[in-house]
């Protein structure tokens, strides 16, 4: 009995540690796929934002070259016609206008969409806040649900590790009434063959001897 017991309480401590190294491999693996999804959304995050930053760059140098360029042949142009009548002095002067205009515009509409741009950012970076949250939410109810089943397991481990004790106590006692029994007839009735009394019969005879009694 003493070692049934010690065969049990082993099979109880693998079956705790079976489940212990199941549930840190389940809660590690949803932090590791957690962790795998924030570095994979800050990686395209940050290269978005790169890369707009360099197209940003990019357009304002050719603004500012083309800008450059125009102010540069117009002066050159205003060199070289010194003595051109005011009236194409006045025209050249509203062309330079109409230039600074088109360059307000340009700089304005492209201010407009480098702000629709960091909408559109924050959209995504509050849609990946709600990503990740939906993912923590699940992989946690998904590690509750495998603690719950392991809790279960391991209730009808113990419910069945009891069923097995009370199984055993039962036919300790009934050995233990019938050696009672035989103790108690006579010499002669011992040398005689007695056909083995079930448990509940046993027992009912226990009873009625003790009432007896």
């Amino acid at each position: 009995m003493g070692t049934h017991m010690k065969n049990m309480d082993t099979r109880m401590k693998r079956q705790e540690e079976l489940f212990l190294r199941e549930i840190t491999k389940l809660r590690d693996d949803m932090q590791n796929r957690v962790d795998s999804l924030e570095n994979f959304m800050k990686n395209e995050f940050a290269s978005f934002l790169r890369k707009l930053q360099e197209e940003k760059d990019e357009r304002s140098s050719l603004l500012k070259n083309e800008h450059r360029e125009r102010v540069e042949a117009i002066k050159s142009e205003e060199k070289e016609r010194t003595n051109s009548a005011n009236e194409e002095r006045k025209g050249r002067e509203q062309a330079f206008k109409r230039l600074e205009q088109d360059l307000a515009t340009k700089e304005k509409e492209i201010e407009r969409k480098f702000v629709s741009v960091s909408s559109s950012l924050e959209a995504a970076e509050k849609e990946l806040r709600e990503l990740v949250l939906s993912e923590n939410t699940r992989l946690t109810q998904t590690l509750e649900e495998r603690y719950q089943k392991i809790k279960e397991n391991i209730a009808s481990v113990n419910s069945q590790i009891r069923h097995d004790v009370v199984s055993r106590s039962q036919i300790s006692a009934m050995f233990a009434e019938a050696v009672l029994h035989f103790s108690d007839l006579p010499e002669e009735d011992e040398q005689t063959y007695t056909e083995p009394v079930p448990t509940e019969t046993a027992s009912k005879k226990s009873e009625d001897n003790k009432k007896e009694s």
